[in-house]
């Protein structure tokens, strides 16, 4: 339902938006998980409707582990609304 609003945010989506997100969640991360995050957001987000789970899991191993995890719970969190 809310899908192309989700795009046309994380379009116009700056790396001082995913700073807001971070802080408001209270969610502890590295500069390098946070910019590997964003930057796979950056180029993802027009297919990432067409299998959300198999692009979270191409983070594994990519940022670390508790990390991953958290994406997943932030997933499952709104997936829904997806």
């Amino acid at each position: 339902m809310y899908k192309n609003l989700v795009i046309n945010y994380v379009k116009n989506m700056n790396i001082e938006d995913m700073n807001s997100f971070v802080k408001n969640n209270n969610i502890s991360i590295s500069e390098k998980d946070k910019m590997t995050i964003y930057n796979y957001i950056k180029k993802h987000y027009e297919t990432f409707f067409d299998n959300p789970i198999d692009h979270i899991k191409m983070l594994k191993g990519k940022i670390e582990d508790n990390i991953y995890y958290e994406v997943l719970g932030i997933y499952d969190k709104y997936k829904n609304l997806l």
